[in-house]
């Protein structure tokens, strides 16, 4: 069953990305095609999830939001990963004085609400896709950091590790060849696990007006530009949401069952 639920879980991402990477050719409408005349129509065969306040097609405009959102999530999610986890095998390899500094820098900054340190950055360089990737990565970087140094500290004091160092074996091939093998058992999971708060938080900017900017749309700022039209066209707000929500679950199913075959792959390898 778990299984299943699993399979079932990556077809709706998968399903998903496809929307998003093909949102030129799979949209109806241009998303920013006003059309006053049929503006809050209800799903039809025409509009298939209906037209919103200026009669723009719902449907076009989510694809397009799929592609942003995805987009924007995958960004700050790939600068994050990449950082933090180089700085965390850094600071756990040379120790010392450069391992105090890094993590009392990444303590600070993880200690703060990540939602506040967006919106401080958000302030700073101005909203929009790489303003909010920006602002997303940096409060992702900090747990990244955090467990590959955590991992790759508990990989260096075993004993095949403190063999390779006898014998000569580089920094660099050691970090290669034991802790980054080693980080994969912990990273990759994480990542997808990242992804979805990534993609949570983008909403979430996004809903309180600090995220990409309209008329390009994003899942959040869908949400945004329909919530004083909850009662009038329940749909218009329902649709993101409901996406939101899936897609969430979906990437925490995944990263459970990733996580659970990683660790199974390494105790065999």
């Amino acid at each position: 069953m778990r299984g299943l639920v699993a399979k079932i879980s990556l077809g709706i991402i998968f399903a998903e990305i496809f929307l998003a990477l093909l949102a030129n050719f799979i949209a109806p409408y241009p998303y920013y095609r006003v059309d006053l005349e049929n503006r809050l129509r209800p799903p039809s065969p025409t509009h298939i999830l209906g037209t919103d306040p200026l009669g723009r097609d719902v449907f076009s405009r989510l694809v397009y939001a799929l592609r942003i959102s995805f987009a924007v999530a995958i960004l700050s999610l790939a600068v994050a990963l990449l950082i933090g986890t180089a700085l965390g095998m850094v600071s756990a390899i040379l120790g010392s004085v450069t391992d105090a500094v890094l993590s009392w820098i990444f303590d600070v900054v993880y200690a703060m609400p990540g939602f506040f340190i967006a919106i401080a950055i958000l302030l700073i360089i101005g909203s929009g896709v790489m303003g909010t990737a920006a602002a997303i990565s940096l409060t992702l970087t900090p747990i990244f950091f955090r467990l590959s140094r955590s991992a790759a500290r508990g990989v260096l004091v075993k004993q095949y590790v403190e063999v390779a160092k006898a014998l000569g074996a580089s920094t660099l091939r050691i970090a290669l060849n034991y802790v980054g093998r080693e980080l994969m058992a912990v990273v990759i999971p994480a990542a997808v696990y990242m992804l979805s708060d990534a993609i949570a938080l983008e909403a979430t900017l996004g809903v309180v007006g600090l995220g990409v900017n309209p008329p390009t749309p994003s899942l959040g700022n869908m949400i945004s530009e329909y919530k004083d039209y909850v009662f009038v066209a329940p749909w218009l707000v329902a649709t993101p949401i409901a996406i939101i929500a899936l897609t969430i679950a979906s990437l925490n199913i995944l990263a459970k069952e990733l996580d659970k075959k990683l660790n199974a792959f390494l105790e065999a390898a």
